[in-house]
């Protein structure tokens, strides 16, 4: 069962609670000094989120902390990590099937075009290594998340 579901306004945030009611929370309520305390720690949660599936790779961490460090100094807070620049969970798909390292990889990823990207993507054993590691993080999720009660 969902508890809530939040919906953020300009400023207000609103929780829709699973008892059908609802609260507001209006951010201009809090003195300066608590909004840049959360300010601070929403912009250290984005760019902690921005590596957080890496797991153990600092080549691959660093480039999405780079990339989604990137993207809010260019005012553009949607964009994830792992995109054109790290090649995120391909690079590391193709590091696993080819036993290649991945500095070496994220090398030949960002040197490749759209159609090689492509080609390189429907390779069997880059599929393969893809679905090994979406695997291992959704265990690792399921596994720390929540008990499902049906």
């Amino acid at each position: 069962m969902q508890i809530a579901k939040k919906v953020v306004g300009e400023a207000t945030i609103t929780c829709a609670w699973a008892d059908d009611t609802t609260t507001t929370v209006d951010v201009n309520e809090f003195s300066d000094e608590v909004r840049h305390h959360a300010m601070m720690h929403g912009f250290s949660q984005k760019l902690g989120d921005s590596y957080s599936g890496v797991q153990g790779n600092l080549t691959q961490a660093k480039a999405q902390f780079d990339e989604v460090h990137a993207a809010l100094a260019d005012g553009d807070w949607n964009r994830k990590g792992g995109g054109a620049s790290s090649g995120g969970i391909w690079v590391e798909a193709i590091a696993q099937a080819s036993g290649n390292d991945l500095e070496a990889v994220l090398a030949k990823w960002n040197a490749m075009d759209d159609a090689e990207k492509a080609a390189v993507k429907k390779h069997p054993q880059v599929k393969l290594a893809k679905a090994e590691i979406e695997m291992v993080r959704a265990k690792a999720k399921a596994e720390d998340g929540p008990t499902l009660e049906i």
